[in-house]
C-alpha cells in the first residue's frame, strides 16, 4: 500500500479545510440573500396590489420577468460573461438582488411599471450568473470526495432555511397595520444587504469561463438524452415555484387574510430546506433518476389531496407538496452535472439545464393566474398540476438508463 507522505497530506487537508470553508462561506451568503430579496417574492403580488392598481396578470408579471431574463441569460451569461471568475459571478449577481428590492420599494411612490419590468430583468441576469458562479464553486469543492450531491444539498438547504427565516419574517411585518406597506422592503433591502457584504469576502474563486462555447458544443450538450430528459423534469418541476410566485400569495390573501400568507407559505421554505439536504445525500447512493421520481410522485398525491379541500389546512398541505419538488429536483440536477461533465463544460451544461427550469417558472406564474378561475377558486389548477406531476415522476425513470452518459 502506498505511503502518503506529511506534505502531501497536509496538502490535502488544507484543500478540504478551503473547500469547507467555500461552502460554508457561500451558504451564508445565500442565506441572508433570500431571507430578503429571496423571501419577498411570495409577497410581491400582494404588495403590488396594495400600492398600485395594476391588474393580478400585470403583478404576476413582474415576477415572470425575472425568469424569462433568467431563462435567456442563463446560457447567454456563459457568453457574455466567459472572462469573469466565478467569485465576480457571484458577488455582481448578488447585487442586482438588492437593487429590485430598492425598486420595489420605490414604486410605493413611483408607480412606474416600466421601472419594476427593467429591474426585474435585471434581476433575472444577476440571478443566473449568481446561480452559475456560485454553483461551479461547490461542485469544484466536491470534485475531490464525488460528494456533489451533499455539498449542493448543503448550499439549497441553507437558501431555503433563509427563505424560510424571511417568510416568517416579512410575512409579520406585511401583516403589521400599523406599519406603512413599504416597511416590508425596508427590511428586504437590510437584509439583502448583508448577503452582499458575505458575498464581497469571497476569496479568490476558480478559472473563468475558459473558452466561448461554440453554438455547435451547445445543440451537442442540448441533445444529450440526460439533459433533454432532466430539462423537461427541471422545467415541471419548477411549475411549482411558479405557482407559489404567482398565485398562491393572492389567494391566501383574497379568502383567508394576509396575516395567513406567511403561515401557509412557510410549509414550501421549510420542506424545501429539509429535503435539499436528504435529497443531495440520497442522489449520491440511490441515483438521480429515483429520487426524481419519488419527488414528482409524492408531489402529485399531495396536489390530488389538496384538491379535495377549500380551507388554510389544504393550502398549507399544498405548500409542503409543492416543496417535495422545489428540495430535490435542482440538488439532484446540479449534482448530476457534477458528475457528468467536466469543470470546463459545466457552465454551459448547468446553463442549458436550468434554463429549462426558469420556462416552467414562467409558465406557471402566468398559467396559474389563467387556470384559477375569476373566484379564485384552486381546485381545477391542484388537479391540472397533479396529473402533470405523475407523468413527470414515470418519465423520471428513465434517466436511470442514461446514468453513466456524459456531458
Amino acid at each position: 500500500m502506498p505511503q502518503i507522505d506529511d506534505a502531501t497530506r497536509n496538502e490535502t487537508l488544507d484543500e478540504a479545510r478551503r473547500a469547507r470553508r467555500t461552502v460554508l462561506l457561500l451558504s451564508g451568503t445565500f442565506f441572508f440573500i433570500f431571507t430578503g430579496a429571496g423571501a419577498q417574492q411570495l409577497y410581491i403580488a400582494p404588495y403590488l396590489q396594495d400600492c398600485t392598481e395594476w391588474t393580478g396578470l400585470m403583478r404576476g408579471f413582474v415576477a415572470a420577468t425575472v425568469y424569462i431574463s433568467m431563462m435567456i441569460f442563463r446560457v447567454g451569461n456563459v457568453y457574455l460573461l466567459r472572462n469573469w471568475s466565478n467569485r465576480r459571478l457571484t458577488f455582481v449577481g448578488s447585487l442586482t438582488y438588492t437593487l429590485f428590492t430598492l425598486v420595489l420599494l420605490a414604486t410605493f411612490w413611483l408607480k412606474s411599471y416600466p421601472l419594476a419590468i427593467a429591474a426585474a430583468a435585471v434581476w433575472g441576469w444577476g440571478g443566473a450568473a449568481m446561480w452559475s458562479g456560485t454553483a461551479m464553486q461547490v461542485l469544484e469543492a466536491a470534485d475531490k470526495g464525488k460528494r456533489h450531491g451533499t455539498n449542493t444539498g448543503i448550499l439549497y438547504s441553507t437558501t431555503h432555511a433563509g427563505w424560510l427565516t424571511g417568510v416568517v419574517l416579512l410575512g409579520l411585518i406585511y401583516q403589521n397595520d400599523s406599519l406603512p406597506p413599504y416597511a416590508l422592503y425596508i427590511a428586504a433591502t437590510a437584509i439583502t444587504l448583508i448577503g452582499n457584504i458575505l458575498a464581497a469576502l469571497q476569496p479568490p474563486s476558480s478559472e473563468a469561463f475558459a473558452e466561448k462555447p461554440t453554438m455547435r458544443e451547445l445543440l451537442q450538450i442540448s441533445g444529450r438524452a440526460k439533459v433533454r430528459i432532466a430539462g423537461f423534469l427541471m422545467a415541471a418541476s419548477a411549475m411549482s415555484f411558479g405557482l407559489m410566485l404567482g398565485v398562491f400569495g393572492d389567494h391566501i390573501k383574497l379568502h383567508y387574510g394576509k396575516e395567513f400568507i406567511w403561515i401557509t407559505a412557510m410549509l414550501y421554505p421549510a420542506g424545501r430546506m429539509l429535503l435539499s439536504l436528504i435529497g443531495g445525500a440520497l442522489a449520491d447512493r440511490v441515483g438521480h433518476g429515483f429520487l426524481l421520481a419519488s419527488g414528482f410522485l409524492s408531489a402529485a398525491v399531495g396536489m390530488l389531496l389538496a384538491s379535495q379541500w377549500e380551507n388554510l389546512y389544504a393550502m398549507a398541505l399544498a405548500s409542503l407538496s409543492l416543496a417535495l419538488l422545489g428540495g430535490t429536483v435542482p440538488v439532484a440536477s446540479t449534482a448530476m452535472i457534477g458528475n457528468s461533465a467536466d469543470r470546463k463544460r459545466r457552465p454551459l451544461a448547468y446553463g442549458a439545464l436550468f434554463a429549462c427550469r426558469d420556462v416552467g417558472v414562467v409558465i406557471a406564474a402566468i398559467w396559474g393566474k389563467l387556470l384559477m378561475r375569476e373566484g379564485g377558486e384552486f381546485t381545477e389548477t391542484f388537479q391540472t398540476f397533479a396529473i402533470a406531476f405523475v407523468a413527470c415522476g414515470l418519465v423520471a425513470l428513465l434517466l436511470q438508463r442514461y446514468a453513466r452518459e456524459r456531458l
